[in-house]
């Protein structure tokens, strides 16, 4: 080795004052004179600010060792002669194949060139630099050695890019499983403290409040917080409020001014720019300066959450819509129904009395006789007309006439049985159907009928209203196809006992008597 390169004792260089972390070089060598030659000429060397840290190791055993327990090591300074004649070039195949490790930087350095000759050396091993002891003066070894650092620092940037890349593909991928615009948020800042490996103390505010609209000037909606801070998520900020620390406050709002980023010794406020239009900003404690590198990825990271906010704040539009519509689908629907119900009402139940129609009476009817005629039950019906009527609508008016129809109709429900029917069949006439009922059965509650509208006149506006009624009795006959039939037998009573005096019931097919008894 030249005269040029000096010795110096085997002390470390100082570590370096502004905290920035060294690179840190590992000198394999069995000659201790060399490990101190060579801490001499690159004791003072600094490379992007950083200062070297020299690590020794006297045999490639031990230098394997450091660097299993040393991932970030940047160079090794690499003798091929020490405990065994190839245990250099051992150790490079240790590093490659077995650490995996194709970042660091190896400078291979010999004392006996012919041992190892260059070609082949580097034909068959992966190095980066090949030096023969003898030739390498201070110059030159200042000169690898910066060189080699500068492609370990491209390697470890490109290297760091990948991973960070990869890291924000899957992190977005992760967050855009996401709906729910609060999980989404914390999700950000989980993901964004991963990312920039440090602590989650976060937070991720924006413009809006929660019902979207804007918020007065200086003020923002914090959306989600990490940490420390977890606490303010879900409300309004200031800074003049006490939801977080004024001077958090401000680095939001200047970030909200200015629309970009700011980067501080111990902390980043990332501006993200939503293509919707929405702005939001988010703040974090990042522990150290963030290098170039890390700046690069936050941007790239930053852009892709502001395609994950847009589209969850469009599929929560789109969610909040589908509520609001599906809202207003069950009201229609519940209208709908409400109207089918009153239509349904109005196609059966006679609208003055709320007993059934004419018509649905008659399907009622044919059902039951239905069942009569499967069964052989018996099955009567009877026919109530008003005596009268028209006498009461003409003295005291339709009002009291209407009054009057709806009188007799509880009357005549409260002397009827559970299983019998009444129906309105037209003006003042009405009908009942009497399942499992024969004739003298249908006169027995006939008769209560009559008796139960007959006993009290009917009061309306403080007038007293004598009614009765007439009513005729029929009992269906097997013969018989239809109620029709059965009913104009009813019919016919009823005429007799109208003849035959009025209030009264008559039976159908019985002698005719005036008396209709």
């Amino acid at each position: 080795m030249e005269t040029d390169l000096l010795f110096a004792d085997d002390d470390q260089p100082p570590p370096p004052e502004d905290g920035a972390e060294p690179w840190i070089v590992l000198i394999a060598d069995d000659e201790p004179e060399v490990h101190a030659v060579t801490r001499l000429a690159l004791g003072g060397l600094r490379y992007k600010g950083r200062r070297l840290s020299l690590v020794s190791a006297l045999s490639a055993g031990e230098a394997a060792a450091i660097l299993r327990c040393t991932p970030n090591v940047a160079i090794i300074l690499l003798d091929v002669v020490m405990e065994t004649d190839d245990a250099g070039l051992r150790l490079v195949r240790t590093i490659r194949e077995e650490l995996n490790n194709h970042a660091i930087r190896i400078i291979l350095r010999t004392g006996q060139p012919g041992q190892a000759p260059e070609e082949d050396v580097v034909l068959a091993y992966d190095i980066n630099d090949y030096k023969s002891k003898a030739e390498l003066t201070a110059k030159k070894l200042f000169t690898s050695v910066v060189a080699a650092l500068r492609a370990y620092a491209d390697i470890v940037a490109l290297e760091t890019n990948r991973r960070g890349l990869q890291q924000i593909i899957q992190s977005t991928d992760r967050l855009f499983e996401l709906r729910c615009m609060q999980q989404f948020a914390a999700g950000v800042l989980t993901q964004l403290s991963a990312f920039l490996r440090v602590k989650p103390d976060a937070i991720l505010c924006a413009q809006r409040g929660a019902t979207g609209r804007p918020l007065p000037d200086g003020a923002f909606y914090v959306l989600a917080g990490a940490g420390c801070y977890a606490e303010a998520a879900g409300q309004t900020a200031s800074p003049t409020g006490a939801v977080i620390p004024p001077a958090l406050a401000n680095r939001i709002t200047d970030a909200f001014h200015s629309r970009r980023s700011h980067y501080g010794p111990n902390e980043t406020t990332l501006f993200i720019r939503v293509p919707d239009g929405h702005e939001v900003a988010a703040w974090i404690h990042t522990d150290r300066p963030l290098d170039d590198v890390d700046r690069a990825l936050v941007e790239v990271f930053a852009s892709k959450i502001a395609i994950s906010f847009a589209n969850v704040s469009l599929y929560e539009r789109l969610r909040e819509a589908n509520e609001t519509l599906e809202a207003r689908v069950a009201e229609r629907t519940r209208a709908l129904e409400a109207a089918n119900a009153k239509l349904e009402r109005l196609a059966t139940v006679d609208p003055l009395t709320a007993v059934w129609n004419r018509r649905h009476f008659l399907d009622l009817a044919a059902a039951e006789l239905g069942r009569a005629h499967r069964h052989g039950r018996r099955l009567s019906v009877f026919l109530l007309d008003l005596d009268n009527f028209k006498a009461v609508n003409d003295g005291h008016g339709h009002a009291a006439g209407d009054e009057a129809l709806r009188t007799v109709v509880v009357r005549a429900r409260e002397a009827l049985r559970t299983s019998d029917q009444l129906a309105r069949f037209g003006g003042e006439e009405f009908v009942a159907l009497l399942p499992e009922t024969d004739l003298a059965g249908g006169r027995i509650v006939a008769e209560r009928v009559r008796a139960a509208i007959a006993e009290s006149p009917v009061v309306t506006d403080g007038r007293a209203i004598p009614i009765t009624a007439s009513l005729g009795v029929a009992e269906w006959s097997a013969a018989e196809p239809s109620i029709e039939l059965t009913l104009r037998r009813a019919d016919a009573a009823l005429y007799e006992a109208k003849l035959a005096g009025r209030d009264r019931v008559c039976l159908a097919d019985e002698p005719k008597s005036p008396a209709c008894p």
